[in-house]
C-alpha cells in the first residue's frame, strides 16, 4: 500500500472506519477514554503526507483486521508491511518530532496486535513495548512538549502497558529476554499525564508491588534484612489502602459510577496481589478476606470492566460457583460492550486455574492452597461404577456419593407418571455397581487419590502446541517436549488434539440447547416446604415438558441440584462455560410447570448458572495412521446429557484401553491394540449418542398425541430394555475379550505376537 491518505481504497477505508467505530474500543487502557485514544492514533496516522506515516496506518489496519476477521493473511500482511515500513526509517535518536510520535504509535499498535493473539503463541509484545519506551527515552523534554496534544494520551497508554507488563512477566515466559528497559520516569509523571490522579497513583503503586515481588528485589543480605523489608511492605500496603478514590455524587451517570467502582476494584486487587505474594511477611488474613468480600460485592454492580488485572486477581480468589459465576458474568457483559478478544483469554486462564484447583491442592499456583468446588453434580450409572470398582477407587468415591433410593417421572405440570425409575430397579442396579450421584470435585478428588497411589504424575496448565504422531511426542506451549509410546487425546469436546488429528479446526457446534442449573441449599428447605420431600428422600426426579426437561437430585448432602435442559433454537448466544443467570430467566422457561419447581427457585441462597450444550461432528477415525495416537472421551464422541452417559462413555473408553494394555502388548502391537479398541468402542459410542438424541426428543415433547402416548406408556410401566443394555455392559470385559480374539485370530493365521517391551 503506497502512502496516500486521500486515495485509500475501499477496503482500506472500511478497515479504518472499523477501527474508529469498533476495534479501538478493545485497546487496553485504564483511565484513558478509548474513543480519545482511537482518535489520537488516527490523527497520527493521517497527519503526514509522507511515507514516514505509512507504518502507523498499516499497523492500525492490521489490528482492525485481526479484531474483525481473526488471525488470517490480511492481518499478517498488514503487520509485515508496517514492520517493513519501519525498517526503512531512521533510528532514534535521529528521529524528528513527528516521526517519534509515529514510531511510538506504530509500536504500540503492533504490541496490541500481538496481545490480542493468545500469548502462548506470540512472544513479541514485550519487545514492541520496549522499543516504544526506547523511542521516548531518546527524546528530550523539549522534544516531548513539541509532539502536540496527542502525546499525553499516548504516553498514558504506554504507561499502563509498562506497568501491566511488569505484572505479566512475573508469571509468563516465552523465549528471549523477559526484561523490560527501565521506564522513562520523566515522561510517566503527573505533569504530563491526563490520567485521574487516583489511577496514576494506582499504576505507580502496582509497579512498585511487581518490583517487590521479583526475587532480586528482596534484600535478605542487607544489614536490615527481613525486618526492614517487612516494614517496607507494610508501608506499601498502607499507601495502597490510603489511596483517595472520589465518591460519585448521586446525580452522576452510570458510566461515572462504573469508573469509581472499577477504581475500587483495582485498589482491592493490588492489595490482594501484595497480600498473597507476601503471606509469610504480611500476616493479615482477616483483612485479606474482607478485601475479597468487598471485591465480590462490587462485581455484580458493574456494567462492565475492561481492565484484566483486577478480573484476573479477583477471579483467582473465586472459591464457589456463585463467585465464579459473578466473574464470568462481568466478562460476558464487557465482551458484549467492547467485542474484546483479550478478555476471552483472561477467561480461559481463570477457567484453567479453577479446573486446576478442583483437581489438586495448590499445584503450580503459589498462593492458592485450597481445593475449590466448581461444577455441580454428576450421575454415574452402573456401567461406570463397575469400572470404578475395578480401578480400586470406588470405596473412596462412595464416601462422597449418594445412592438414590427412589426416582420418579412427572409431567411438567407435576402429575406423577411413574415411580419405578431405573435408578432404583433391583434387577438393574446391584450392590457391586450401584447408581450414584456425586459432586464433580469429589469425584476428581477420589480419582486423583487413586492416581497418586499408582505413582502417576499429573501436570496441569499444559497447553499442547504440536503433536508428532510418528515419534510420538507432544510439544507444549512453553516448548517442553514429552515422548511416549502412545498418546491419548482426551481434551474434551473443544479438543485441540482432534483438530491436529484432522488437520483442520473442528470446533463443536451448538444444536440450540442450553442448560440452566440452580444449586439450592437444603438447609433453607424447612419441613412443610413444598420441596421437603425432594430434600428428605435421596431420589432422582424428572419433569418432562414442552421444549425441555428438568432433573433434580441431592449432592454433598447439603445441595439440591436442579437442572433444566431447554431447547432455545439456533441463533442464540453461545456460552463456552458457566455464566451467571437470573433466577427469573429460569422461571420464564417453566412458567406453567409444577409449582414445586417454582418454590425451589424461591429458596433463599439459590444460585443459577447457564451454559450452551455442544455436539461434535462425527469423527470417522479416532486413530492416527501411525497407530500411536487415539482420541478418547468427549474429544472423540461428545454427547448430550439426556441419558447421563457422557462421563460413563469416557470411563468405558478407559476400561477397554486398560483391559487391552493390562495384557502383554508389544510396542509393535500398539497399532493393532488401538484398532481393536476403536472396533469395540466406536459402534457402542455411536449407538449411545443415537439413544441420547431419542431420549432428548422424548423428554421434550409438546402438548399433543405424542406426549399423551408417552405419558400413558410410563403409567403402564416402562420397559427397561434400554437401561439394561446401557448399564449391564462391562467395558473391561469387552476389551479383554476383543484383544484375546485378535490374538487367537493372529495365531490361526500363523502370526505369533512379539512382546518387545
Amino acid at each position: 500500500m503506497f502512502w496516500n491518505p486521500s486515495k485509500l481504497g475501499a477496503l482500506d477505508r472500511d478497515l479504518l472506519e472499523y477501527f474508529c467505530c469498533v476495534a479501538s474500543l478493545s485497546l487496553a487502557t485504564f483511565g484513558c477514554n478509548n474513543a480519545a485514544l482511537g482518535c489520537a492514533l488516527v490523527r497520527v496516522a493521517l497527519q503526514g503526507q509522507t511515507i514516514t506515516a505509512a507504518p502507523v496506518l498499516q499497523a492500525l489496519m492490521a489490528f482492525a483486521s485481526l479484531h474483525r476477521y481473526g488471525l488470517q493473511s490480511q492481518a499478517l500482511e498488514l503487520k509485515v508491511a508496517a514492520l517493513g515500513s519501519l525498517a526503512q526509517e531512521p533510528r532514534a535518536p535521529s528521529l524528528g518530532v513527528e516521526a517519534t510520535l509515529q514510531h511510538a504509535a506504530t509500536g504500540m499498535l503492533l504490541c496490541s496486535f500481538e496481545m490480542h493473539q493468545s500469548s502462548s503463541t506470540s512472544g513479541h509484545w514485550p519487545f514492541y513495548l520496549g522499543g516504544v519506551k526506547a523511542v521516548f527515552g531518546a527524546c528530550s523534554t523539549k522534544t516531548l512538549h513539541q509532539l502536540g496534544s496527542d502525546v499525553a494520551v499516548l504516553l498514558d497508554w504506554v504507561h499502563y502497558h509498562d506497568v501491566l507488563a511488569r505484572f505479566s512477566l512475573l508469571h509468563w515466559t516465552k523465549g528471549g529476554s523477559s526484561d523490560l528497559p527501565p521506564a522513562p520516569t520523566d515522561f510517566f509523571c503527573p505533569q504530563v499525564s491526563k490520567l485521574p490522579p487516583p489511577i496514576f497513583c494506582m499504576l505507580n503503586l502496582l509497579s512498585q508491588v511487581c518490583d517487590a515481588v521479583s526475587s532480586s528485589a528482596i534484600p535478605l543480605n542487607t544489614s536490615g534484612g527481613v525486618g526492614d523489608y517487612k516494614s517496607f511492605l507494610e508501608v506499601l500496603d498502607w499507601r495502597i489502602r490510603s489511596l483517595s478514590i472520589p465518591q460519585v455524587p448521586d446525580d452522576d451517570s452510570r458510566a461515572s459510577d462504573d469508573t469509581t467502582l472499577v477504581m475500587q476494584l483495582y485498589q482491592l486487587a493490588i492489595l490482594l496481589f501484595l497480600d498473597r505474594c507476601f503471606e509469610d511477611l504480611i500476616d493479615q488474613p482477616v483483612r485479606t478476606q474482607q478485601n475479597i468480600d468487598k471485591a465480590f460485592a462490587i462485581l455484580p454492580q458493574l456494567s462492565f470492566c475492561k481492565q484484566q488485572f483486577p478480573i484476573h486477581v479477583i477471579g483467582c480468589e473465586a472459591r464457589t460457583d456463585e463467585q465464579r459465576a459473578a466473574v464470568l458474568d462481568v466478562i460476558s457483559r464487557t465482551e458484549k460492550m467492547s467485542s474484546s478478544r483479550s478478555l476471552n483469554y483472561c477467561k480461559r486462564i481463570l477457567q484453567a486455574v479453577w479446573a486446576q484447583d478442583d483437581l489438586v491442592n495448590g499445584c503450580n499456583i503459589g498462593y492458592r492452597e485450597k481445593l475449590s468446588s466448581i461444577g455441580a453434580g454428576i450421575q454415574l450409572s452402573p456401567n461406570a461404577t463397575r469400572l470404578l470398582q475395578r480401578w480400586g477407587v470406588f470405596e473412596e468415591v462412595l464416601q462422597y456419593a449418594a445412592q438414590p433410593e427412589a426416582g420418579t417421572f412427572r409431567s411438567y405440570r407435576g402429575d406423577m407418571l411413574s415411580q419405578s425409575l431405573p435408578v432404583s430397579h433391583p434387577t438393574l442396579v446391584r450392590e457391586e455397581a450401584p447408581y450414584i450421584v456425586i459432586h464433580r470435585a469429589d469425584l476428581l478428588r477420589a480419582l486423583l487419590s487413586g492416581m497418586e497411589r499408582h505413582g502417576i504424575t499429573l501436570k496441569l496448565s499444559s497447553e499442547v502446541k504440536e503433536i508428532n504422531f510418528h515419534k510420538p511426542s507432544i510439544r507444549l506451549s512453553n516448548d517442553e517436549v514429552y515422548e511416549a509410546d502412545l498418546i491419548l487425546g482426551a481434551d474434551g469436546e473443544r479438543s485441540r488434539c482432534r483438530g491436529i488429528l484432522l488437520g483442520r479446526e473442528d470446533p463443536p457446534h451448538s444444536p440450540g440447547d442450553v442448560v440452566y442449573r440452580i444449586s439450592v441449599p437444603t438447609k433453607n428447605i424447612a419441613e412443610g416446604h413444598a420441596a421437603w420431600d425432594l430434600k428428605r428422600r435421596c431420589s432422582v426426579n424428572f419433569w418432562m415438558g414442552p421444549g425441555g426437561h428438568v432433573v433434580s437430585y441431592l449432592i454433598q448432602h447439603d445441595i439440591l441440584n436442579l437442572v433444566l435442559v431447554y431447547t432455545e433454537g439456533a441463533g442464540g448466544k453461545v456460552m463456552y462455560g458457566p455464566q451467571r443467570a437470573d433466577l427469573d430467566e429460569f422461571r420464564s422457561k417453566i412458567v406453567n410447570w409444577d409449582p414445586v419447581l417454582h418454590e425451589l427457585i424461591n429458596v433463599p441462597g439459590s444460585v443459577c448458572t447457564k451454559w450452551t450444550l455442544f455436539q461434535i461432528h462425527e469423527v470417522i477415525q479416532w486413530r492416527h495412521e501411525s497407530g500411536r495416537f487415539v482420541l478418547i472421551g468427549d474429544a472423540a464422541h461428545a454427547i448430550l446429557p439426556c441419558l447421563a452417559q457422557g462421563a460413563a462413555q469416557a470411563f468405558e473408553d478407559a476400561g477397554v484401553l486398560g483391559a487391552i494394555f493390562s495384557q502383554p502388548v508389544g510396542r509393535d502391537q500398539i497399532p493393532d491394540a488401538l484398532r481393536v479398541f476403536e472396533e469395540v468402542r466406536k459402534p457402542r459410542a455411536s449407538d449411545v449418542r443415537h439413544c441420547t438424541l431419542e431420549q432428548k426428543a422424548m423428554f421434550a415433547l409438546s402438548d399433543g398425541p405424542g406426549q399423551e402416548e408417552r405419558d400413558a406408556g410410563l403409567r403402564a410401566g416402562a420397559d427397561h430394555g434400554l437401561f439394561r443394555w446401557l448399564w449391564e455392559y462391562d467395558a473391561a470385559e469387552s476389551g479383554r475379550e476383543a484383544w484375546e480374539a485378535f490374538l487367537n485370530k493372529a495365531r490361526e493365521d500363523g502370526i505369533e505376537p512379539r512382546h518387545d517391551n
